[in-house]
């Protein structure tokens, strides 16, 4: 009996993209794919070539524009795993959520996260592990974005917080994950906390906090409130921060020699203020190691133009020497925020400014914050017409290739288009003239 021949293999259509080859034979109607990649070398070390065949589950001829589609994914794969080996994705071992806290809390250390900040964080990220374990979650990766928003309804329902507050859990959530995922690898894929944050907020009923807008009537009557009680320094503050856009920490770090009355600029920058006069918590939350005060933001470093009415409360203030904090309390110390947003808030509630009710007791109370009068210095800034790339500059916001091109502004340039801020705060009110 004669030996039957095979027919010879035989392609009907063949392709090359990349790395990939992609054929049709006619022994099947599947489209194959072969690539090659470097195996691990034997006993003599020496890496050696395999070659890979899949077959792509698809029939027909027709299907080549989708076989071309998963060939142009497996080549960026390839071309990843050959020149970016750190990047490959690879089995993942289960790892604990409580461990990985610390261990987030000594990562932002590293960073030169202040103390406060790291103890905010590893706490709201503790409660959240607490809430998990009844449930017999243990692990990072059973934080999933159903789980997020049913922890967002528990903070909500059984522990009434506000909305801004929640926020503040989810952000510690997302950071987490940004450092687990990028900088660890112990999870592959997406943040779970990386989408849809604020639109979560968005629909929680009740929500407490109202944007933080406020009008120069509002600023008006704080300042009549304040002046009624005898309360110089905190009219001072609100106008350094509505006419400056100053942050509070800034002013509580200002000191008299940054003040150049001449040139109308308050230079705000890095220094190495006298430790002893520096408050405990500012201490250990806001100076570098080295004794250093650095502002927030890089761009921070920065001038703020003098106006006329800046100029004119700076005349009053009866400032000491140059190395003498601009704001300072009776013992010649610096300001403490909380005692002051206190008073701030006494006197926005005697002038009806904002008035909610506190989660808790359901007293009232002003939901102002210092920082709102900072949004408020950057909407007058608009209403005045200043160009926004250059109150971006004076306000110290993280730049960009075209704010650092305003940052180059001369200095007359600067003061001459800020020369047309106008606050809208009511001169009478604060005993200077016009």
């Amino acid at each position: 009996m004669a030996r039957r021949e095979d027919k010879p293999h035989q392609w009907i259509k063949s392709e090359r993209i990349g790395r990939v080859s992609l054929y049709l034979s006619e022994r099947s109607s599947k489209w194959q794919m072969y690539w090659t990649v470097e195996a691990n070398g034997g006993a003599n070390g020496v890496a050696t070539k395999k070659r890979r065949r899949q077959f792509f589950k698809s029939t027909g001829e027709t299907d080549v524009s989708l076989a071309r589609f998963v060939a142009v994914g497996l080549n960026k794969e390839l071309f990843k795993c050959e020149h970016f080996p750190e990047l490959k994705e690879s089995h993942h071992q289960p790892a604990l959520f409580k461990p990985l806290i610390a261990e987030f809390e000594a990562y932002l250390h590293e960073l030169g996260r202040g103390y406060d900040h790291r103890k905010n964080m590893s706490g709201r990220l503790g409660y959240l592990a607490e809430w998990m374990a009844p449930q017999g979650l243990k692990l990072v990766g059973d934080v999933t974005p159903d789980l997020l928003r049913e922890f967002t309804v528990y903070l909500k329902e059984a522990r009434s917080l506000t909305a801004s507050t929640i926020n503040h859990y989810l952000d510690a959530a997302h950071n987490f994950f940004g450092y687990v995922i990028f900088k660890r690898r112990l999870l592959s894929g997406l943040n779970p906390a990386a989408c849809g944050r604020q639109a979560q907020l968005e629909r929680l009923p009740n929500r407490r906090l109202p944007a933080p807008t406020i009008q120069p009537a509002q600023v008006n009557a704080m300042i009549a409130k304040a002046e009624g009680h005898h309360d110089r320094q905190v009219v001072n503050l609100i106008v350094f921060i509505c006419e400056g856009g100053f942050r509070f920490q800034e002013l509580q770090f200002l000191q008299v020699r940054d003040i150049d009355l001449e040139r109308r600029a308050i230079i705000v920058d890095m220094k190495r203020p006298d430790l002893d006069k520096v408050r405990p918590e500012l201490r250990r939350r806001c100076m570098t190691p080295e004794g250093l005060w650095v502002p927030k933001t890089r761009a921070s470093r920065r001038p703020v133009h003098i106006t006329d009415r800046l100029a004119n409360v700076i005349g009053t203030m009866h400032l000491g020497v140059p190395s003498d904090w601009v704001f300072r309390n009776s013992a010649g110390n610096q300001v403490a925020g909380n005692k002051t947003l206190q008073r701030l808030k006494r006197y926005a509630l005697e002038a009806e400014v904002l008035v909610g009710t506190r989660p808790n007791t359901a007293h009232p109370w002003s939901l102002i914050r210092w920082h709102w009068l900072r949004h408020y210095h950057r909407t007058r800034a608009h209403v005045s017409k200043i160009r926004r790339e250059v109150s971006k500059v004076a306000m110290g916001h993280a730049g960009d290739a075209i704010h650092d091109h305003y940052r180059g502004l001369d200095t007359f340039a600067f003061h001459e288009e800020y020369a047309k801020f106008d606050s809208g705060i009511d001169d009478s009110l604060l005993g200077v003239g016009s």
